[in-house]
């Protein structure tokens, strides 16, 4: 089994899309200092899994296959360095096939489940790095830290949501790179 870092996508590696959706890898903007902040983490041997919510797909507005085309362009943007790159596609009142209740979308922690399951990745020891309190959220009651960065949502209200559902992330950072010194510092 090995530690990990459980990614928020949007917000948290990369900036947010038109209508908070990154539809096309040619929007894809990878924020400041994200691939150095990777590297650190992968040099102290953290195993890096994006796990996103995708409710784009369930909308219609654009499908599995351009949702591959972004990832394997934001990818190649972080040389390599994520294993796997997992997403929730679903909406709970939308239609054609990804609509309903599921098991994956934030803050459930199914995403992180599947990771584990699939990645032979244990929590204890692992952390989980997001923008936004469903992010965060995902990981209640699984032995990961978990960050907040300040470099998607707005960080008053996501901070209020935290509060207000009785959860306290284990730290605060302005963006990745100052998220990887605090967890590097205790790993």
């Amino acid at each position: 089994m090995s530690r990990a870092v459980f990614l928020d996508r949007d917000g948290t590696l990369n900036a947010e899309g038109v209508g908070g959706f990154v539809t096309d890898p040619a929007q894809l903007a990878i924020l400041p200092g994200v691939p150095q902040a990777l590297a650190r983490l992968h040099e102290a041997g953290f195993r890096l899994v994006v796990v996103t919510s995708q409710s784009g797909v369930a909308r219609g507005l654009y499908g599995e296959r351009e949702l591959a085309r972004v990832h394997a362009a934001m990818h190649a943007a972080l040389d390599g360095l994520p294993v796997a790159y997992l997403h929730c596609p679903h909406l709970p009142e939308a239609g054609g096939g990804y609509g309903g209740p599921c098991s994956c979308r934030k803050p459930l922690p199914g995403l992180l489940h599947q990771a584990r399951e699939l990645l032979g990745l244990e929590f204890a020891g692992s952390a989980l790095i997001g923008d936004s309190a469903r992010d965060l959220l995902m990981a209640r009651g699984l032995p990961l830290r978990t960050i907040h960065v300040g470099t998607g949502k707005s960080v008053p209200q996501q901070l209020a949501e935290l509060q207000a559902a009785g959860f306290t992330p284990d730290h605060h950072a302005d963006d990745l790179g100052a998220a990887v010194d605090w967890l590097l510092a205790r790993a």
